[in-house]
């Protein structure tokens, strides 16, 4: 983490090395790689509208449960992320979809399925996370297009900003991250299905 804390000083451009060592840190103390759970480095994951792959995303960690890509994780530099972008939530939203419509194809029959998927951005050492909840009506109408439906997504904490979320250097923060993973991790463990892909929550 401190290494973390003084790459934080370094300037525009600055590889994110550090804070994927400590993302990956965190996902295996919080046993997010174990049994069933698996952790993917650089999953690539499609959004496929009208049977074209519209976008994809090359995620740096995925924490899937069997073949279910369920927890999406984004970290940045500090410096190059900015507020046009909410401060890379665009890019979390796109991922959640990526994640979800991956996880439909890798069905047997790729009917769509309601779907709940986790997401944690850390900038530095501030971490937040998410939560979406996707119909499958949601992906049906993503099959041929724009959806009408809804996708609400859920951040924790609220705020939203460079320094916002709960700061891993902060005991109080490290706890309540921690807390969070471990509580992920329990709701994929409650969700496994070892007979089947498809994902009932």
């Amino acid at each position: 983490m401190r290494d973390v804390v003084e790459n934080e000083r370094v300037a525009t451009g600055t590889g994110e090395s550090r804070t994927d060592t400590l993302v990956d840190d965190l996902l295996r103390i919080a046993d997010l790689n174990v049994w069933p759970l698996k952790i993917l480095n650089h999953s690539l994951c499609r959004i496929i509208i009208e049977e074209k792959p519209y976008a994809s995303a090359d995620l740096e960690f995925v924490v899937a449960n069997r073949k279910l890509n369920m927890v999406a994780v984004e970290d940045k530099h500090i410096k190059n992320i900015y507020s046009p972008s909410g401060f890379g939530e665009t890019q979390i939203a796109a991922n959640i979809i990526a994640c979800g419509d991956e996880n439909i194809r890798a069905t047997d029959d790729e009917e769509p399925t309601d779907e709940t998927i986790f997401a944690m951005r850390v900038l530095s050492t501030y971490v937040t996370f998410y939560k979406a909840e996707i119909s499958a009506s949601y992906w049906a109408e993503l099959r041929r297009g724009l959806p009408k439906t809804e996708v609400i997504v859920k951040r924790w904490p609220g705020a939203n900003a460079k320094r916002k979320g709960l700061d891993l250097v902060e005991p109080n923060g490290r706890k309540a991250v921690l807390d969070a993973l471990a509580n992920i991790r329990e709701f994929l463990l409650r969700h496994e299905q070892p007979d089947t892909y498809i994902m009932s929550v």
